[in-house]
């Protein structure tokens, strides 16, 4: 089911690939965004390429399709390593980049996942656009985050949108902010917050000792993956 409703939805995220035609257009937030593939009727052409010059509707559905037989496979692998819901995963990565693994947003964050810079070095991930990295990057982040919030899905995917700090802080979030519209794009994708059951991983499945890891925003959060960045044996 999840399928036909990524094919209806308007990413809130900019998104520009590295090759292709940009579209410009206004989404029902009012916000302008750019995209590779025309998501609305009036989308205007900004930049045009010769390698997808004169793609159709039909078109850009079938790539994003592509996209999505592609990926989903390592989505479903590493969330079960992970033990997150993959249609919880599908959910993000529809919102965040509408499964462009060259996405890029106005503020940097990157690839399928939308990995901010000073996060993907923390996570190990050497190439954020690298489909396998980004996405075993981004679910460890969010396994971590699941943790950080003790289950309470909404508040993982707030700080997921916003950083786990201002979250921390019991910051307010409305329906009409960036972020509250974000949590509830993606809730209604996957189904809704009833159908989510949090489970603790076990770590008795992967012994060995825990790192520490530090936010660009400051959050301190625990994992059993070794990072190269900024992590340190806790």
């Amino acid at each position: 089911m999840w399928k036909w409703i990524v094919c209806l939805l308007v990413c809130a995220c900019s998104v520009q690939p590295a090759v292709a035609d940009i579209y410009k257009y206004v989404n029902d937030d009012g916000v302008v965004v750019y995209s590779d593939i025309p998501m609305s009727d009036d989308a205007a052409v900004v930049i045009r390429s010769r390698s997808y010059s004169g793609e159709t509707k039909a078109g850009w559905k079938e790539r994003l399709f592509e996209n999505i037989s592609r990926y989903t496979p390592i989505v479903e692998r590493v969330a079960e390593e992970y033990r997150v819901d993959p249609d919880l995963i599908r959910a993000i990565i529809t919102v965040e980049s509408n499964w462009h693994p060259a996405a890029v947003s106005p503020k940097g964050a990157m690839g399928l996942m939308q990995l901010m810079p000073f996060t993907a070095r923390a996570l190990s991930v050497h190439d954020p656009y690298d489909p396998e990295e980004n996405i075993a990057g981004g679910i460890r982040y969010f396994r971590m985050l699941l943790d950080l919030f003790k289950g309470d899905l909404k508040k993982a995917l707030a700080a997921y949108n916003a950083g786990p700090t201002r979250v921390k802080k019991k910051v307010f979030f409305s329906e009409r902010s960036e972020t509250g519209r974000y949590v509830k794009k993606v809730l209604a994708i996957y189904g809704g917050e009833d159908r989510f059951r949090y489970q603790p991983l076990d770590r008795r499945l992967s012994p060995g000792p825990i790192y520490k890891l530090v936010l660009e925003d400051g959050t301190l959060l625990f994992t059993d993956t070794p990072l190269n960045f900024v992590g340190g044996q806790f």
